[in-house]
């Protein structure tokens, strides 16, 4: 059952909370740049069919005190840890968002692999038929992947692989995510709007920090997005 929305006018209406039911269309992105002069991202590449996503912003909180009360609370981001739930993983894959090596048909792994820093994108579905879409800027699927295999039953038993990833604010302003509700967009936020028409062909940007960011992304992009 989703909200109803009553539009007041061409350029306002109210505030539209619909929750969520659902996710889809799971991209990521190499982190080129990561410097505190220029942020650059690669093309992004569809990932698997996403299955869950749990994701958990972190911050710290500590008070101040003085005069016998709080005086002020003080808060920091830490990151956000990501857990990905997919159908599943090409070697291909893997040896993107894990820095391992794929080579002739051979996936190799080594203790010495290093994950790259990368960008992940992704929609989800609200009850009113409407999506978010969102953007974290950079992170690390450090933590490796979760595999299981189970024998056959007298039937085919599926299973899915499930990825965990730290992801942090970038260097160059501190930010850490973008996301467009669309339920919530109005006739004025034309940027928001063209932006969602090709979400995923780019790691995309509030619009004042584009020029900020070292310049656009790399390669043609791939754009679809399938429903």
């Amino acid at each position: 059952m989703s909200e109803k929305v009553t539009q007041v006018s061409e350029t306002k209406q109210q505030i539209v909370r619909s929750r969520t039911c659902g996710c889809k269309d799971l991209y990521a992105a190499l982190v080129l740049q990561n410097t505190a002069t220029q942020y650059v991202a690669g093309e992004p590449r569809k990932l698997s069919r996403m299955v869950k996503a749990k994701i958990d912003e972190k911050w710290s909180s500590e008070k101040i005190y003085s005069d016998d009360e709080t005086e002020e609370v003080i808060t920091a981001y830490e990151g956000t840890d990501v857990e990905l739930e997919v159908n599943a993983l090409a070697p291909q894959d893997r040896a993107f968002i894990f820095g391992q090596r794929y080579e002739n048909g051979y996936l190799v792994k080594t203790s010495n692999d290093m994950a790259p820093e990368v960008a992940i994108g992704w929609r989800e579905r609200k009850l009113n038929g409407k999506y978010e879409f969102k953007w974290l800027f950079v992170g690390k699927f450090a933590e490796g992947i979760s595999d299981e295999a189970n024998t056959k039953e007298g039937k085919l038993s599926p299973t899915t692989k499930s990825i965990k990833g730290s992801f942090y604010e970038r260097s160059l302003d501190n930010q850490y995510e973008i996301s467009v509700d669309e339920s919530n967009l109005i006739d004025e936020f034309t940027d928001a709007k063209a932006a969602l028409e090709n979400w995923f062909s780019t790691v995309q940007e509030f619009p004042d920090t584009v020029e900020n960011t070292g310049g656009s992304t790399e390669g043609e992009p791939d754009s679809s997005v399938t429903e």
